[in-house]
């Protein structure tokens, strides 16, 4: 039998993406997970969409017997699940990684919460236009409607892990992850700051600083859904 197992993830602000990528591998590769060989197993980290459209192409020109394949990551639906497969956000159907073979196992870890991505996309078009002379007002209205548009949810900030102390500066500048925090959050590249993004950027450099002055890890954590970044609160936003 010709086999051939395609292990996606998406690892925007979702620290255990590559653990599950990680772990689907050693199964597969193990006794109860039916011995693979690690050259049939193709693994994918945040692809551009045109490397993974190009590898559903090669993949379905080798003409398996059988397939799998894990997705890990952030996802919504508008009549099928969509998938967001990296950072910039580009997404694509979970139907679109079908068919690859005649017997295809599919795996989908992420949410399924409605959206109209569609609608998403033309509104973040609109936004690259907008004014850097915009009003407070006008300010609040793009801060307000974006808030709105996100999906119902509770996400959780912890400047260190449970047993690791949250330290400050010496000279009495205040917390390192929260400095690091409000800094990365007005340095953002694009119209928003997502939460997941900035608490990633924020944490890397907690991390950095706190150990090179201190001798100490503090590694901030995060709990934010599993949804599409037009779904996600944002923290922050570029006036």
């Amino acid at each position: 039998m010709k086999r051939r197992a395609l292990l996606i993830g998406n690892s925007r602000g979702l620290a255990g993406v590559k653990r599950d990528i990680a772990n689907f591998q050693a199964f597969l590769m193990g006794r109860y997970g039916g011995a693979w060989r690690r050259g049939e197993i193709e693994t994918m980290m945040n692809p551009t969409l045109a490397d993974l459209k190009s590898k559903l192409s090669v993949i379905k020109a080798e003409r398996n017997d059988f397939v799998i394949v894990l997705f890990s990551g952030h996802g919504g639906y508008e009549r099928t699940t969509v998938l967001e497969i990296n950072g910039q956000p580009e997404v694509i159907d979970d139907t679109e990684l079908m068919g690859l073979a005649p017997r295809q196992i599919s795996i989908f870890d992420c949410c399924r919460v409605v959206c109209s991505y569609q609608e998403e996309r033309e509104l973040l078009l609109e936004r690259k236009l907008f004014s850097v002379t915009d009003s407070a007002d006008t300010i609040r209205q793009r801060y307000d409607s974006r808030i709105m548009q996100a999906i119902p949810q509770q996400d959780r900030l912890y400047a260190c892990k449970i047993g690791q102390c949250a330290w400050d500066h010496d000279d009495g500048t205040g917390a390192y992850y929260l400095n690091n925090l409000i800094q990365k959050a007005k340095t953002i590249s694009g119209a928003f700051g997502l939460v997941s993004g900035v608490h990633e950027e924020a944490a890397q450099a907690t991390f950095t600083e706190v150990w090179r002055d201190k001798l100490e890890y503090q590694e901030p954590v995060s709990s934010v859904p599993k949804c599409l970044s037009s779904q996600e609160l944002i923290i922050s936003l570029r006036p």
